[in-house]
């Protein structure tokens, strides 16, 4: 009987121990995550408190600025889902190579190392196009400033020449600059290196039948009139084609003559509209018309005489007499204010008449213009004749 009553005591002493065990227990454990949360806020607190504070006295600006990095700095201690990696674009990485750019990977935004290009990048071959573009870009600049038309064509011949060696550079339809101002130019200096690539071929199939076959003195004679017809047609379709002609590139044309239309080899070439020529190292431009124009650096001439073209001279078509006196020269000379200035033949000899004009006061009170009238020989610019007012010692300023 004692023994059964001291097992009975034991046993209420352990189901006593078990019940304080299993109420304690979860007491203990909701304790432990109460304090793993609350060391979570003081971290998150601790964190947010060494941001930058916000002033009394900052702007609307500044306070923003500084909302916009608190913003951020929770964000990047938050994890975000996401699909692509734009989806992480706002998530700050540490400037740690390897670790600094944002990412999504499998679904969440991490800092990793970025993507690995599909296509490695040549930099040599970008180096060379940047500087492709660049020379292109100062040929643009100089061809915008220069006022000779040969010196603008050879530089469109040379920015051709560039595009072309380096297609690779300017993917179709980008181009490397705005040339829609050029692209006649360009596509004339196209022609030009056509053309001049056709009468080489000319050429050395015409020596070429001479020296590879024993020809009689007749038969040279025959091919070298062949030759001269084929060259003259080619020669004759080119200038057509690009409405010009110009006596410094084209070996083959060596006189014209210009009045309404421009005459070569006695062919009336209607297309053409312009002829230029280098005389005394200055750029002169003729247009055919019922006036014929002459143009020198800027200074219009318009000539009632039809002009004759050859060996970098300009002469009266009909008499032969070389006009010397160049426009841009007969302009300096003259004091007055020029208005118009033509080309005429007087006394079977060509003659500049100038119509000037000069502002003064007469007896130096009233506002008066003074018309003065020129006339200088175009052989050797000496002064023919100056007509003006008869009142005109009357004029002071």
């Amino acid at each position: 009987m004692l023994h059964t009553n001291n097992f009975t005591v034991i046993s209420m002493k352990w189901l006593t121990l078990a019940l304080i065990i299993l109420l304690i227990l979860p007491v203990m454990v909701v304790a432990q995550m109460q304090e793993g949360r609350r060391e979570s806020a003081e971290t998150t607190l601790t964190a947010t408190t060494n941001l930058p504070s916000i002033e009394e006295n900052e702007t609307d600006e500044t306070i923003k600025l500084r909302e916009r990095e608190r913003i951020a700095w929770m964000e990047m201690k938050t994890t975000r889902s996401c699909k692509v990696d734009a989806d992480c674009i706002s998530i700050i990485c540490p400037m740690v190579i390897g670790r600094d750019t944002p990412m999504c990977v499998g679904g969440i935004c991490v800092c990793g190392p970025g993507r690995v290009p599909r296509y490695q990048v040549n930099e040599t071959k970008i180096a060379i196009c940047n500087e492709i573009r660049e020379r292109i870009r100062n040929i643009v600049e100089l061809i915008k400033e220069k006022k000779s038309e040969t010196e603008v064509e050879e530089l469109v011949r040379e920015l051709t020449k560039l595009r072309e060696e380096n297609k690779d550079c300017f993917p179709s339809p980008v181009s490397p600059v705005p040339l829609i101002a050029l692209e006649s130019r360009i596509k004339k200096a196209q022609s030009v290196n056509e053309f001049l690539e056709e009468m080489k071929n000319l050429k050395e199939e015409m020596l070429n039948t001479i020296t590879s076959q024993n020809l009689t003195g007749r038969e040279v004679a025959q091919v070298i009139r062949e030759y001269n017809e084929k060259r003259r047609e080619l020669v004759k379709e080119f200038v057509q084609r690009i409405h010009e002609i110009n006596l410094e590139r084209m070996e083959e044309i060596k006189e014209v003559v210009v009045a309404k239309h421009v005459k070569w080899e006695n062919e009336t070439l209607f297309n053409v509209t312009k002829i230029t020529v280098i005389v005394d190292g200055k750029n002169v431009t003729i247009q055919p018309g019922d006036n014929v124009t002459i143009v020198v650096e800027g200074v219009i001439v318009k000539s009632t005489i039809p002009l004759k073209v050859r060996n970098n001279t300009i002469e009266d078509a009909e008499t032969n007499q070389s006009i010397r006196e160049t426009p841009e020269r007969v302009r300096a000379r003259i004091r007055e204010q020029v208005r118009e200035m033509r080309l005429e033949r007087k006394e079977n000899k060509p003659v500049y008449v100038v119509a000037a004009s000069k502002a003064g006061r007469l007896l130096g009170i009233i506002p008066v213009n003074v018309n003065v009238n020129y006339e200088i020989s175009a052989i050797d610019g000496t002064t023919i004749t100056v007509n003006r007012p008869w009142w005109s010692f009357l004029v002071f300023g």
